[in-house]
């Protein structure tokens, strides 16, 4: 293996089959030198100008620790292999390095669970399992999808799928992002600060947006009060969009209103009791599934393969994928110290 001590190196704190490694080497057109953890010496940290970890586990985020950083004196890109980037300390991170997302990767599994979870309630499939198994043969009411209304808040690398497939159910299909500007698969698109107003005609809401300090509490009590008495609410992008408590009494006060959640405001730790504040399970018209909707055999090759996409696109100076502004997470761990 080479070990140039004058060549920029791209640290991937995943070790990588000999495909993926050529396949990224390629990508780059063998400009940098790719090393692990593993083969990464002392004298090679200044020559690190790309970082590619996953922001998921523990012992990659240790990798920006301040020591760390001021070791990769030369670091310029940090790519998440994951979507989401609100676990990092932006406030700890150098000005001049830039932070990416995994925008996209996980988008289409992502989006046949959204489903998954909307038909769970549309037909009431949980309510029928449980009728059944007591004895009792008992046709529930259902929702026809056709027709209705579905509203994403996210239009981007996951809210794309889900409208995609949403058009093929033939739903009316709106979308919010950061600028309001239109999507393929959305029949209309607004700004962020104006979906309240869209929130008040969707029978099913997606969150699919990034935890920031602009989306934190997103949806309170006053959001969930406007919405349909009957909607489904489906959250698989971050627990902490959402109020806590102002969800769970919503759906407590509100039988007919369902949510489905991916996502939680406290993960446990290895070996921990997976626990909430509110005892969401015992209601009926709550779904939750472990942080698995963007997990099939294939999403991890996947996720790395978007991944080099990037690096490339970085390599070649062409304009990144999910470059995230720091802004958007300056004090996000204030907030949600706040309600924990």
């Amino acid at each position: 293996m080479s070990n140039d001590p004058s060549k920029k190196i791209i640290l991937t704190t995943r070790e990588l089959s000999s495909s993926l490694h050529d396949k990224l080497s390629s990508s780059v057109e063998g400009k940098y030198e790719i090393k692990s953890p593993a083969t990464l010496l002392d004298e090679n940290f200044p020559n690190v100008e790309i970082l590619l970890l996953d922001t998921v586990l523990q012992s990659d985020l240790e990798w920006l620790s301040p020591d760390n950083l001021k070791k990769f004196s030369n670091l310029k890109l940090i790519q998440s292999t994951r979507a989401g980037v609100d676990v990092i300390k932006f406030e700890e991170i150098p000005s001049r390095v830039l932070v990416c997302g995994n925008v996209g990767a996980y988008g289409e599994q992502i989006a046949e669970h959204v489903f998954a979870m909307i038909l769970y309630f549309a037909r009431n499939i949980g309510s029928s399992t449980k009728l059944l198994s007591q004895g009792i043969w008992q046709i529930p009411e259902s929702i026809f999808l056709k027709g209705k209304t579905i509203l994403v808040l996210g239009a981007g690398g996951i809210g794309e799928p889900v409208a995609k497939l949403a058009t093929s159910f033939g739903m009316r299909t709106l979308g919010v992002n950061t600028s309001g500007k239109s999507v393929p698969d959305f029949d209309q698109v607004v700004s962020l600060d104006r979906f309240e107003g869209l929130a008040k005609e969707a029978d099913v809401v997606v969150v699919a947006v990034p935890l920031t300090v602009g989306t934190f509490h997103l949806i309170s009590e006053k959001e969930l009060s406007s919405m349909k008495s009957k909607c489904i609410l489906v959250n698989i992008a971050r627990g902490y969009i959402i109020d806590e408590a102002a969800l769970y009494n919503h759906l407590k006060e509100n039988p007919a209103f369902n949510c489905a959640l991916d996502v939680w405001w406290h993960y446990p730790k290895k070996g921990e009791k997976f626990t909430q504040k509110f005892p969401f399970f015992d209601l009926p018209n709550f779904l939750g599934t472990p942080h698995d909707s963007g997990v099939v055999p294939e999403t991890q090759e996947l996720a790395l393969l978007s991944s080099f996409e990037n690096i490339a696109r970085f390599a070649k100076n062409e304009p990144l994928r999910g470059l995230m502004d720091r802004k958007d997470y300056l004090g996000l761990k204030e907030l949600i110290a706040k309600v924990n």
